[in-house]
């Protein structure tokens, strides 16, 4: 390698002050020292930065000397006076090296017929809605058509091509579902309806913007009316106005107790940005509400009552309530001057201008990188890594799922899937009282991808996912699953002895989807690991729905930082207390479909009932028992279907077994489903939400796998909580015997949240999940066909994991 660094050694002046010879001597030698320690340093320079390796060339030279390390300025000044981090500089480093060789890890899928489970196309779905359209089941929305409440339309479309239409022209509107298909094949297209005519009562569907738009058209006249009041108490804020900063909350759930009715009750916030696109900054709610009557669809007929100001109510309309409020017999309230404001400052997630900046945090931590690319390849959406096999997808109603998962060429689940998301509010704010929200009802697939060195690390690979535009009638894709391998930088196994030493760095496959669902976002994952474990992760982010703290209210105790629903977390915010419970569809195939529920019970008694559990006749204590009290294990056989939730004073192993293949010890081959999670239902029996949200009651029920029992609960079933249709309760009441069949999991996990400060204004990530792991499915440790770390005393026997030679990583 050519040294280019140089030293020069000046050789003073001539003049009087010249040198002698001994100085001259003196001069030369240490200019020599100082050429041999550059040219040492040069070397060993070099040597540190030639990263070569026997299959890939790596040239590294020094950085020119042109490029300067400059310093740049703590702060770069934006518009609004704030400020940022600083500009990033170019990396201190010695040498400048080849990338890494990354393959491309993806493949078109170049089977002869649509992928089964990938999501489905821009072009399927446009083959669908065109379908749906020329046999005239729903209308097609024109330059000088619109689609309304009156016509039939097709707000959701997901895998299978199972639609979802809304049909309003009909004499009875209602809301209907179909199977359409084959999607390879056009010309043989057909539309199979899956449920009865009128069984989704159209006041029982989905909220869609459809319906939302219409309410501004009866909101605008009487905040007309109600301008005075909404001035004086909202520093100056009305509506409607431009670039409006007023904006209102549609969305509580459900629209009613009954699936024949509808009543939407909504609630006005502040939000600025509500005129570009409508993100919901939910923290500055208003002590404002009222309900609009919506039944059916002539929107005409739609009108607004039970109005609340501060929870004093209700009022008939908003006349009443302005008459009230100008007549001093009622409490009032005014924000500070100027607060408006102050709220993007407060509630836009960017760095605290008026904190230091942590020590170093300006430097980039550590990453990770592929030296030789992925050890991944994916087809279509189908992906192998390590022995595992399986498909990822995503549908727009239920979000992300796993379909055909294999490890070593066995089968392990037809599919894990996310079925519903359960949130329940508790809060004294006249608006948001009994919220009840089941998510799969607004979309949990709707994705518009990730947000970059955020979600996902640069090397990963995305894969897209699509729903259906219902506004402009075409499909939408982005690329928002990405597949990764990570490096848990810990031992997945490892033992420290006299005679040796060894273990395993534990590398995992990670397959993640994140989801915003209007102020929340989720984000599902899946950690498939070297041995066989399945790991699911579920955390949620983004802004808690608050509620108006309202100090003065006549329910609030001596402690003005709380009150029976949860804390204040900022000026007038109220933090609600809340669930989020995740039900998931576990369709495990243990080497084949024909399974068995066993359940490992965990127990501690005296020594002749540990005893009997597997041999009934004996009678008396063996001498080498030192007391009469030991741990032992009862095994049940569940033979009809059944649901459990965790006990802790009572443990279980939940294990899904064929009795049919066993192990080389004659143990039956199986799974243990383990939830890593102690959240449970709280709300008792008599709540009229509990056979909607029946799969919450439960952490883990089996049932018998039925095409007609696809998901653990409707989307309209929480907007018909009088007469739910498919729920988790409804599959256990035919009690059907599941022994040696093929049986279905229904797993739900979750986590209790009571916002604090600390969820202000953005909630970091909190989590909860299951494992699946293997339980005597294998003979023995199922990582030992892969290269280790092992050293013994002497060197009798040693092994390594693969080498690597350091280089670049690749470009983003």
């Amino acid at each position: 390698m050519e040294e280019t660094n140089k030293y020069a050694v000046s050789s003073g002046s001539s003049d009087s002050g010249r040198m002698s010879g001994k100085q001259a001597c003196r001069a030369q030698l240490f200019g020599v020292f100082l050429f041999v320690l550059g040219l040492v340093g040069g070397l060993l320079i070099g040597i540190y930065a030639y990263h070569g390796g026997k299959d890939l060339e790596v040239i590294c030279k020094n950085l020119p000397e042109s490029i300067q390390m400059t310093p740049t300025p703590a702060t770069t000044a934006r518009p609004n006076n704030q400020t940022s981090a600083a500009t990033p500089r170019p990396t201190p480093a010695i040498g400048q090296c080849q990338h890494c060789h990354r393959p491309e890890p993806r493949q078109p899928w170049t089977g002869s017929h649509p992928e089964l489970f990938a999501p489905l196309t821009a072009d399927e779905m446009q083959a669908v809605y065109n379908f749906l359209v020329d046999n005239n089941y729903v209308h097609r929305r024109g330059l000088d058509e619109m689609v309304t409440l009156r016509t039939n339309y097709a707000p959701y479309m997901a895998l299978y091509a199972r639609v979802n239409v809304i049909r309003g022209d009909r004499m009875v509107p209602d809301y209907m579902e179909y199977k359409v298909g084959p999607l390879d094949r056009p010309d043989s297209i057909t539309a199979l309806a899956l449920v009865q005519d009128g069984e989704l009562t159209f006041n029982s569907r989905p909220y869609d913007y459809m319906e939302t738009a219409l309410y501004e058209r009866i909101v605008t006249p009487d905040f007309k009316i109600l301008e005075p009041l909404t001035k004086e108490s909202f520093d100056g804020a009305y509506y409607p106005r431009e670039n409006n900063d007023f904006a209102f909350w549609y969305f509580n759930g459900p629209p009613g107790d009954k699936g024949d009715e509808r009543e939407t009750r909504f609630i006005a916030y502040l939000n600025p940005l509500a005129p570009n696109g409508y993100d919901f900054l939910e923290h500055d709610f208003l002590p404002l509400s009222a309900t609009i009557h919506c039944p059916g669809n002539v929107y005409e007929d739609w009108y607004i009552h039970s109005y609340y100001y501060l929870n004093q109510g209700p009022f008939a309309n908003a006349t009443a309530l302005m008459e009230a409020y100008n007549a001093g017999t009622i409490r009032k309230f005014a924000h500070p001057k100027g607060y408006r404001n102050t709220i993007l400052d407060r509630h836009l997630p960017d760095r605290d201008v008026d904190e230091p900046f942590r020590p170093k945090s300006r430097m980039p931590p550590p990453r990770a990188y592929e030296p030789e690319g992925p050890r991944y390849s994916i087809v279509g959406h189908t992906v192998s890594w390590m022995g595992w096999e399986f498909s990822a997808t995503s549908g727009q109603l239920r979000g992300p799922a796993l379909f055909d998962i294999k490890f070593k060429g066995e089968s392990i689940a037809y599919e894990i899937a996310l079925n519903e998301i359960g949130v329940v509010y508790g809060s004294g704010s006249a608006a948001q009282t009994n919220i009840i929200y089941t998510d799969s009802s607004y979309g949990i697939g709707e994705y518009y991808g990730i947000i970059k060195t955020v979600d996902c690390p640069e090397h990963s690979t995305l894969l897209e996912t699509s729903h259906w535009d219902v506004y402009l009638s075409k499909p939408v894709v982005h690329k928002s699953i990405c597949v990764y391998e990570a490096d848990g930088q810990n031992a997945l196994w490892r033992h420290k002895g006299y005679e040796f030493e060894g273990g395993l760095r534990n590398n995992f496959l990670v397959v993640r989807l994140s989801a915003t669902i209007d102020n929340y976002d989720y984000i599902i994952e899946w950690h498939f690991y070297l041995d066989g474990k399945i790991y699911t992760i579920v955390s949620a982010s983004g802004y808690i729905q608050g509620a108006f703290w309202d100090d003065q209210n006549p329910f609030m105790g001596t402690d003005k930082s709380r009150d029976s629903f949860g804390y204040r977390v900022n000026d007038f915010t109220h933090g609600q207390i809340h669930d989020h419970m995740f039900g998931f569809k576990v369709d495990l195939d243990i080497a084949g479909t024909n399974n068995t529920m066993e359940v490992v019970h965990w127990k501690t008694g005296d020594v002749v009932t540990a005893l009997r559990s597997q041999v009934p006749s004996v009678n008396g204590i063996p001498p080498y028992f030192l007391n009469n009290i030991t741990r032992y294990l009862e095994y049940e056989i569940i033979e009809r279907e059944a649901a459990y939730s965790i006990e802790m004073s009572m443990p279980k192993f939940w294990t899904v077994v064929n009795e049919n293949k066993r192990n080389k010890w004659g143990a039956m081959r199986g799974y243990h489903i383990q939830p890593l999670t102690t959240a449970a239902q709280t709300l008792t029996d008599a709540h009229p939400a509990l056979p909607a949200l029946s799969f919450t009651r439960h952490h883990c029920t089996v049932t018998k796998r039925k095409e007609s029992e696809q998901y653990l609960s409707s989307t309209s079933d929480v907007n018909r909580l009088d007469k739910p249709i498919e729920h988790l309760e409804k599959m256990l009441e035919d009690n059907e015997y599941i022994r040696d069949t093929d049986i279905v999991n229904w797993v739900t996990v979750g986590f209790l949240h009571l916002p604090t400060s600390e969820d202000s204004p953005m909630t970091n990530r909190v989590e909860s999940g299951f494992m699946l792991k293997p339980f005597n499915f294998f003979d023995k440790t199922a990582v030992f066909d892969l290269p280790a770390y092992l050293n013994t005393r002497g060197d009798w026997r040693t092994e390594r994991p693969p080498p690597f030679s350091p280089c670049l990583e690749p470009e983003p």
